[in-house]
């Protein structure tokens, strides 16, 4: 899957307002804990959330609100008046913004002391106030001098000033700041969530937003990252290739050849050497095996076609289950979910796979097994 997940995504409500809070696709109670810290509350704002959860496009959102001449209590701001004009050209003067440059990592302590502690008590130019969003997002993008250097603003500030920050880990920062903040989770959305986010983007093919729903966990950046990513659908033919040679493969095939979807894209060269990112990769590979295997029990158990995951592959795989009646993909299944649990809890990585790709070996060929040949020690793998 790509490894840069967009968050500044394109949503508007149904009034055609993209600054509302209801531009935001997520639970109601979500949308209730952001409202109440746009009530006059002075506290810093510090969004919690994975990468590609939306941090960023929800912190404009807040910081639109903020900035609003007219905020609605409950939609936020109202997209019309001078600063949400402004806002919306990305020229406004009461919004700074502090990321690492493009080049760097981490915000160097300069700047927080610069951009920040300097311009404190610069009076609002456009709105009622000005508005601070701060990065602090992965475990080195704000220092703990950086934070040093940010308590004394988050502390002591003018009335006008409001800060949101914006971390995927709050325990990496100080005890200071988190006391001082008041925090908000940003938890993963629901399929619904999610496919409206795509639509809402533009995006109308129905197996392209499907595919992202399955494999964005709840995250709207990453679904937005794979809707219309090349590679992650080159990625899913090979694999999908990969499974049906499983039916009939060797022993030899299915202890050898499952590295090589393991491998960069782009170095296809390197024959079955493992790269350094081969754990994220496995994810993303047991995931697409999941999601044929999946699709192999809703075939089997005659369930109406609409609930497929991969519709596109459906004669591929009808065809399969008729050459391969005695396959068991439930079985299947449950030996990926024990692997991917085996994996998160630290496994023999090689150890791990290559019994999983075994067990897929018997399971779809409908070779008998007996079940603790592989479905029962998964968890003690390591």
């Amino acid at each position: 899957m790509p490894s840069t997940l967009p968050e500044q995504m394109t949503s508007i409500d149904r009034g055609g307002n993209a600054l509302s809070l209801r531009s935001i696709a997520c639970a109601d109670d979500l949308i209730d804990s952001l409202r109440q810290s746009i009530t006059g509350n002075p506290s810093p704002i510090l969004l919690v959330g994975e990468e590609g959860s939306g941090k960023h496009f929800i912190a404009k959102r807040l910081a639109a609100t903020l900035l609003c001449d007219t905020p609605d209590e409950k939609d936020g701001a109202c997209g019309r008046c001078p600063s949400c004009r402004a806002f919306a050209q990305g020229e406004h003067f009461d919004l700074i913004e502090l990321e690492p440059p493009d080049d760097k990592r981490t915000i160097a302590v300069a700047s927080v002391r610069e951009e920040v502690a300097a311009t404190l008590h610069i009076f609002p130019q456009l709105s009622r106030r000005r508005v601070y969003i701060i990065s602090a997002v992965k475990g080195d993008t704000l220092n703990e001098q950086g934070q040093n250097a940010l308590l004394k603003p988050l502390e002591d500030h003018p009335e006008f000033v409001r800060f949101i920050l914006l971390t995927e880990d709050p325990e990496r920062l100080l005890p200071t700041i988190r006391s001082r903040s008041r925090m908000i989770h940003l938890g993963r959305r629901t399929d619904q969530d999610i496919r409206a986010i795509l639509e809402e983007k533009g995006e109308s093919d129905r197996l392209s937003i499907n595919l992202a729903v399955l494999y964005a966990d709840g995250l709207p950046g990453q679904a937005l990252a794979i809707v219309g990513d090349k590679e992650f659908r080159e990625l899913r033919a090979e694999v999908f290739d990969f499974f049906l040679q499983l039916f009939h493969a060797s022993r030899t095939f299915a202890l050898t050849e499952w590295q090589k979807l393991l491998q960069d894209r782009g170095d296809k060269a390197g024959g079955t050497k493992l790269q350094k990112h081969e754990r994220i990769r496995i994810n993303d590979v047991l995931r697409l095996l999941e999601s044929f295997v999946r699709d192999l029990v809703v075939l089997k158990a005659a369930i109406p076609q609409g609930k497929l995951i991969n519709s596109d592959l459906e004669e591929q795989l009808r065809a399969a289950l008729r050459k391969y009646p005695a396959t068991d993909p439930l079985r299947a299944a449950l030996l990926i979910q024990e692997t991917s649990r085996a994996l998160s809890a630290n496994a023999l990585f090689d150890h791990a796979v290559a019994r999983l790709m075994l067990g897929l070996r018997h399971y779809l060929s409908g070779q008998p097994v007996p079940d603790h040949v592989y479905l029962n020690e998964m968890t003690s793998l390591g």
